[in-house]
């Protein structure tokens, strides 16, 4: 869809949402003070409840199928995996809602992912008509409650935002994307061929265990395709396991050369694994040239840390470094939730420790 239509639409939504508080705030102001202040109760906690409704869709139908959730944000909670544990924390409001979740198996992909896809507005349909049944209900009744009334429009605005097949500027709509799936559009294709590769990891597969069609046999994707960089990192770790440098490498410029469309984070773990590659090649200038681009990352307690720095020790001389650091990667893999994640760093040690 073009991206005007989102944007016309998205307006279209904004303002039938702007209408229904108008009008039902005109009714409640009519009758009263104590009946504006229901009003506005209600149109409060459905700024809070209407959008974790929707994302615990997203979790009630991913944990149905085998999934688990590594990320969740909703009105402003937030809860995510850091060092292997489940934390806690609060999150802007104004920042989009989203649910991630990881297959803790393989097979039956596009049956699961369209599950967990279109969970929320499941969730968020079902939360609306219960909403305006009750509130038509109590009208009918003649015992109108305006809180009611006050959740009604941005419940709406929420499914009607996410009903619609559109990308807006902060992604595509759960619509697009559950149509993508079942028409096997390219970014989708790509999308059930890495939750395949994730699924089997978790089982514990190691990256070069698995199929070599999941990672090459699929659609090419533009730069600017979130899932065109999803794909590389699986083809670069892939590659690295079966110590194909040259192929791992390559993987790794074409991810630098689309770093204007990655986050922060995701450029910063690029720079991190170029400084495992140039530690390996001895290249020890434009190591420590990368090396400064990731030092938050390099300090974390990670094994993928630990093993970059050993690496990094290893190649400037410091053997003294390399054990301690190498004992510190073994020891942060027992948190490692992923059994293929955790079998792939080990093979990537042992050739560290080798050296």
């Amino acid at each position: 869809m073009k991206r005007w239509m989102a944007t016309v639409y998205a307006v279209f939504c904004t303002l039938l949402m702007v209408a229904g508080f108008a009008v039902a705030f005109i009714f409640a102001w009519k009758l009263g003070t104590k009946q504006s202040l229901s009003f506005l109760a209600g149109m409060l906690a459905s700024f809070i409840v209407a959008p974790i409704i929707h994302e615990l869709g997203h979790l009630a139908f991913l944990t149905a199928n085998k999934m688990e959730c590594v990320y969740i944000k909703c009105f402003c909670f937030k809860q995510y995996i850091k060092n292997g544990k489940r934390r806690f924390g609060f999150a802007s409001p104004f920042k989009a809602d989203e649910t991630q979740a990881i297959p803790k198996t393989g097979g039956n992909m596009k049956k699961r992912a369209s599950a967990f896809t279109i969970g929320g507005l499941i969730f968020s349909g079902i939360l609306l008509i219960l909403l305006v049944g009750a509130a038509l209900t109590c009208t009918l009744l003649n015992v109108t409650i305006f809180a009611l009334w006050g959740t009604v429009p941005y419940a709406a605005y929420i499914f009607l935002l996410n009903v619609a097949p559109f990308e807006y500027a902060s992604g595509k709509t759960d619509a697009l994307v559950y149509r993508g799936i079942q028409k096997g559009e390219l970014a989708e294709t790509v999308m059930l061929s890495a939750m395949e590769i994730q699924g089997r990891l978790y089982e514990g597969k190691s990256f070069a265990e698995i199929d070599e069609s999941l990672y090459f046999d699929l659609p090419q994707l533009c730069e600017d395709e979130p899932l065109y960089a999803v794909i590389l990192d699986l083809r670069y770790r892939y590659y690295l396991e079966k110590n194909e440098l040259d192929k791992a490498a390559d993987c790794l410029n074409r991810l630098v050369q689309a770093q204007a469309y990655l986050t922060e984070i995701e450029i910063e773990k690029i720079a991190a694994e170029l400084t495992y590659m140039h530690a390996l090649n001895d290249d020890l200038e434009r190591a420590e040239e990368s090396g400064k681009l990731c030092r938050n990352f390099l300090k974390e307690d990670t094994a993928t840390a630990k093993r970059i720095l050993a690496a990094y020790s290893a190649a400037f001389g410091k053997a003294e470094a390399v054990a301690p650091l190498l004992a510190q990667a073994n020891e942060c893999l027992k948190q490692e939730r992923i059994l293929g994640v955790k079998r792939f760093e080990e093979v990537l040690i042992s050739r560290i420790q080798a050296v």
